[in-house]
């Protein structure tokens, strides 16, 4: 469906094998959501139920699977609040990505299945979240280049 592109292209670039991924049930997806009371994006249930418990070396050093995702937000939030960050997050915001402590992505749940993502760095001097991606797909597309660079010269980054 939304994510069909993304699991060729993972596929393709052969850089992670399929035993790696690790997706999670229709069970902890309903569970997770009833808990947060919320509905995720068809997009991002999609991810949730192809490599939600894990991803083999892809993602790695990233809190974005599920047992992260009940703590991204007070993550996310003690974040902008130890760098003064003036704007605060959208009621309806969903923080599914932190990188290292120092970056994290977001949703809003109102834009739809297949979501705009927003994204904060520390150290940036951002006065307002930047709209890194038009959909959620295209991050997962990114995220799966981005690492198949990185397999390629480890070194530039």
């Amino acid at each position: 469906m939304y994510l069909d592109r993304a699991k060729k292209q993972l596929k393709d670039l052969e850089i992670v094998s399929p035993d790696e991924l690790s997706g999670c049930t229709h069970y902890e997806l309903n569970k997770l959501e009833r808990q947060l009371g919320i509905f995720l994006p068809k997009a991002y249930q999609e991810f949730l139920l192809w490599m939600g418990h894990g991803g083999g070396q892809f993602l790695r050093g990233s809190d974005c699977f599920f047992k992260h995702l009940p703590y991204l937000y007070d993550w996310g939030t003690e974040l902008l609040q130890e760098n003064n960050f003036p704007e605060p997050l959208p009621e309806d915001a969903f923080i599914f990505f932190m990188h290292q402590g120092y970056q994290f992505s977001f949703f809003r749940l109102s834009e739809g299945d297949n979501p705009p993502i927003y994204s904060y760095c520390e150290g940036k001097n951002q006065t307002y979240f930047s709209k890194i991606h038009n959909k959620f797909s295209e991050f997962m597309e990114t995220e799966i280049e981005l690492h198949a660079q990185y397999l390629i010269t480890p070194s530039s980054y």
